[in-house]
């Protein structure tokens, strides 16, 4: 009767050969710390962890680890950015934790919001006139912007556009 070996063994017989360089382990290194920061941040916009227990978990990983993990953050933080919600807490973070300048990416923030409500009443106005030219009118009549292909194509554009120079920054 044959032996039955455990998968465990299998794996292990197989892994006999496989080296594993210094490159491989400063990437394994750097995802494992760019995993606990993208936990740390969300427990800290969950509202789980105050600014100052964030800094501290920051400052506990020391060494080489410190730098990429300020760095992962304020990656993090730039790729989290919205230009139709709230982005306080994320600038907060960046200005306090990570020690970033975040006026560059106020007035980007502001240049893109700006961007999107002079096009938003731009397509509205078209819309309106589009209706009015059906006979719908009236001051309950609202047009659906989410419904309008084109200002769903500028939109996510000008999204992208903004999350490329956001990029630029970090």
């Amino acid at each position: 009767m044959g032996e039955i070996r455990s998968t465990l063994d299998i794996i292990m017989e197989k892994a006999k050969g496989v080296q594993v360089t210094e490159e491989d382990k400063a990437a394994f290194m750097r995802r494992e710390v760019e995993g606990k920061i993208r936990g740390i941040l969300q427990r800290h916009l969950d509202g789980i962890l105050d600014t100052e227990r964030l800094q501290s978990e920051l400052e506990a990983f020391g060494g080489d680890r410190q730098e990429i993990a300020a760095s992962a953050l304020r990656r993090e933080c730039l790729e989290r950015m919205v230009l139709d919600g709230d982005n306080h807490g994320l600038l907060s973070i960046l200005s306090r934790v990570a020690g970033f300048d975040t006026k560059p990416i106020e007035k980007l923030l502001l240049k893109y919001r700006e961007e999107l409500e002079t096009e938003r009443s731009h397509r509205e106005a078209i819309l309106e006139e589009q209706l009015t030219r059906q006979g719908i009118r009236g001051s309950a009549v609202v047009p659906n912007l989410k419904a309008d292909p084109e200002w769903t194509r500028f939109s996510a554009g000008t999204r992208d556009r903004f999350h490329q120079e956001l990029n630029g920054l970090n």
